[in-house]
C-alpha cells in the first residue's frame, strides 16, 4: 500500500457576507497584499474565464493536534464580488501518512468540526477589516457551504492512476465510511473520474473530491471552490425568493375593509414585486456569468461535473420558477389595480353626477 509523502486535506467553509464586494477596494485595503485568482496551466486557463477573479489573502497559520499528531494548518481567505467569503483550511499531512491514517484523520476532523467556530471568528475579522468594501455587510450564519478536497502531491513511489486504484479505492474516504462498501456504492462514488496524464487523478463527489496532482498546481482546487461559491449564492437567493413569496401571500390573503381602499397597498406591493424581479434577475445572471466556459477541455469538464453534482440546474430552475410566480402575481395585481382604478373613476363620476343633481334640486327650491 502506498504512503503519502506530501499532501493535505483542504476544508472549505463558505459564507455569504454581503450583497456585493468591491474587490478593487480590497486590493487597496489589504496591507499584506492580495492575489487575484489566475489559473496556471495552459490551455485550461483559457477555457475558463473569470468575469471578476476573486482575491485571496493568506491568514495566520496555526498548529492543530489531530489524534495525537500535530499538523500545520494554513488558512487562505478568498473574496468573491458576488458577496461570498471562502475560508480554506489546509491541513498538511505528516510525511509517511498511510491512506488508512488519512481516513481516520478525515473522519476525526469531520466528527469534531474543529474549524467551524474558528471559521465564523475569521469571517467576522475579515468583515471588520474590510467593512468599507462590502455592500450590506452581514454574515448569514444560516447559509454556508462546506466542501473537502483530499489533495495528494507526492506518493512514496511513482504510479499511474489505474495502478493506484487497483491498490486503493477512495470511495470509503469520500463517503467517510468505516465498513466495507458494496460494488454499487463504490461505482457510484467514483464514477466521475478524470485523468489528463497517466500519474494524475481527479474524482469529484458531492461533498468532496480526491485529487492526485504530482505538479502541486492547485488550479482544480480553485475551480471546485468557485463552483461552491456559485452554488452558495444560488441557494441564498432561492431562500430570499421563498421569504418574498411568503410575504406576498400573507399580504394578499390579509383581510381588510372595502377592497377599493386597499389600492394604495396593492400599488406598494406591485412596486416591491417589480424591484424584487429586477434585482434578483440581475444578481442571478451575475452569478451564472461569473465564470465563463469557452472550451470544453479538461478543467471545463471537471467544473461542469462539479456544478451538476452540486445541483446548479435545480437551483437555477427553482429560482426561475419562483421569479415566474412573482411575475404572474405582479400581472394579476396590476390587472386588479387597473380594475380598482376604473371603479374609483366610475365612483367619482357617479358622485359628481349626484352632487350636480343635488345642487340643481337645491337651486330649484
Amino acid at each position: 500500500m502506498f504512503t503519502i509523502l506530501k499532501g493535505r486535506i483542504v476544508f472549505y467553509r463558505l459564507f455569504d457576507i454581503a450583497s456585493e464586494i468591491d474587490l478593487h477596494m480590497i486590493e487597496k485595503l489589504a496591507t499584506d497584499g492580495a492575489k487575484r485568482l489566475r489559473l496556471s496551466k495552459k490551455p485550461y486557463m483559457e477555457a475558463l474565464q473569470f468575469t471578476n477573479p476573486p482575491i485571496s489573502l493568506d491568514l495566520k497559520p496555526f498548529v492543530e493536534t489531530f489524534q495525537d499528531r500535530s499538523m500545520k494548518v494554513d488558512v487562505v481567505a478568498k473574496l468573491y464580488d458576488l458577496g461570498v467569503l471562502s475560508l480554506a483550511f489546509n491541513v498538511h499531512l505528516p510525511s509517511g501518512t498511510g491512506f488508512k491514517e488519512l481516513e481516520e484523520i478525515a473522519s476525526y476532523i469531520d466528527s469534531k468540526g474543529p474549524f467551524d467556530r474558528r471559521a465564523l471568528k475569521l469571517a467576522n475579522e475579515v468583515l471588520a477589516t474590510f467593512r468599507d468594501a462590502f455592500v450590506e455587510p452581514e454574515i448569514k450564519t444560516d447559509f454556508y457551504e462546506d466542501y473537502t478536497v483530499y489533495f495528494i502531491e507526492k506518493l512514496d513511489s511513482p504510479v499511474d492512476s489505474d495502478e493506484f486504484l487497483r491498490h486503493y479505492n477512495p470511495a470509503q474516504l469520500l463517503l467517510n465510511e468505516t465498513r466495507p462498501l458494496s460494488r454499487f456504492a463504490i461505482e457510484e462514488t467514483t464514477k466521475y473520474r478524470f485523468s489528463y496524464y497517466p500519474d494524475d487523478l481527479v474524482i469529484v463527489h458531492l461533498d468532496n473530491a480526491f485529487i492526485i496532482e504530482p505538479s502541486g498546481i492547485s488550479d482544480l482546487l480553485d475551480v471546485l471552490e468557485f463552483a461552491n461559491a456559485q452554488i452558495l449564492e444560488l441557494r441564498y437567493y432561492d431562500s430570499i425568493l421563498d421569504n418574498e413569496l411568503t410575504l406576498i401571500y400573507q399580504e394578499l390573503s390579509r383581510k381588510g375593509g372595502a377592497s377599493l381602499f386597499r389600492l394604495r397597498k396593492y400599488e406598494k406591493l406591485a412596486r416591491r414585486l417589480t424591484e424584487t424581479v429586477t434585482d434578483l434577475t440581475e444578481v442571478t445572471e451575475k452569478v451564472n456569468n461569473a465564470l465563463k466556459v469557452t472550451e470544453d477541455v479538461y478543467y471545463a469538464k471537471i467544473y461542469r461535473t462539479a456544478m451538476t453534482l452540486l445541483r446548479s440546474k435545480d437551483w437555477e430552475d427553482s429560482i426561475n420558477n419562483k421569479l415566474q410566480v412573482i411575475i404572474n402575481t405582479y400581472k394579476t395585481l396590476y390587472d386588479e389595480i387597473s380594475t380598482k382604478r376604473e371603479q374609483l373613476l366610475e365612483l367619482g363620476i357617479f358622485m359628481l353626477i349626484v352632487i350636480e343633481i343635488f345642487l340643481a334640486v337645491i337651486g330649484f327650491w
